[in-house]
């Protein structure tokens, strides 16, 4: 089963895209993805807003959705989406037969610890039973939120591209298969107003860590004017529609817009980012 590859959060701008782009096709994404398997660089989850920590582990709650944290990582504990611990090995692991694992073995510096299914399909465990690659899934019909000591940027699988699409396809197995909704029919059936478009044209300027901060720098901006309480109610709205998650659009909101009157205005706020 092969799905959407995508680099999110610093990964998807990191040098090290590059490699997962040749080896797998990878895409980056400034966008929480409808779809798909989405890397995060470990440090990038760990480092974020606890309504942001949040706001991934909701994404991974419908079918077909796979968030997988990869190196780098910082050591210590995490709650979310249940208790987990990253620390450094003081020695490389032991090889295992799973030919992914063994090629990236000698470049393992973290063990994982923590409250969650050992993907033992993935090579989850090394030969000293240690932890590699582990997820957690709230329910049979839901998504998975994923983490691997793998390094998978590596340069190293640039000679082993077929054995990491393998990989990550076999982790996408247990993501389930995306279910068809009506949440297009439901989008375009809402009556969006002036204020809901510039709310969804203010979130193409961000990226915003959350719905707070979203609403905060729409109330300082000095492109829009919109109400407080009126930019709080279209932004529930949209979230409500699947239109946004937390504070960033999603790829249903983005269609939505570029479908709009006022998609040209979005290459303009995207350049104001550069």
């Amino acid at each position: 089963m092969n799905s959407s590859i995508w680099l999110a959060g610093s990964l998807s701008s990191h040098r090290r895209s590059r490699i997962l782009q040749s080896a797998v096709d990878a895409q980056s994404t400034a966008q929480i993805p409808e779809v798909g398997t989405c890397l995060l660089f470990g440090t990038d989850f760990q480092e974020g807003e606890e309504t942001s920590q949040q706001d991934w582990y909701t994404w991974t709650q419908k079918p077909g959705r796979a968030l997988l944290l990869i190196p780098p990582f910082k050591s210590g504990s995490c709650s979310i989406p249940s208790s987990w611990q990253i620390s450094r090995r003081s020695t490389p692991p032991a090889h295992q037969n799973l030919p992914l694992a063994t090629t990236l073995a000698s470049e393992v510096q973290y063990e994982l610890q923590g409250q969650l299914q050992v993907a033992t399909q993935l090579g989850g465990l090394w030969d000293d039973q240690s932890i590699c690659t582990a997820y957690y899934r709230k329910h049979p019909h839901a998504g998975i939120f994923a983490i691997t000591c793998l390094p998978l940027w590596s340069l190293s699988v640039l000679d082993h591209a077929a054995e990491l699409q393998s990989w990550l396809d076999e982790l996408y197995l247990l993501a389930g298969s995306p279910v068809e909704d009506s949440s297009l029919t439901k989008a375009e059936e809402i009556e969006l107003q002036p204020e809901h478009y510039t709310v969804l044209l203010h979130l193409v300027s961000g990226p915003f860590a959350n719905e707070s901060t979203a609403l905060a720098a729409l109330h300082h901006s000095s492109i829009f004017a919109v109400d407080t309480d009126r930019a709080k109610a279209c932004l529930q709205d949209a979230q409500q529609h699947g239109l946004v998650i937390g504070g960033q659009l999603t790829e249903l909101g983005r269609d939505i817009l570029e479908r709009s009157p006022y998609s040209t205005y979005i290459n303009s706020l995207e350049a104001l980012k550069r």
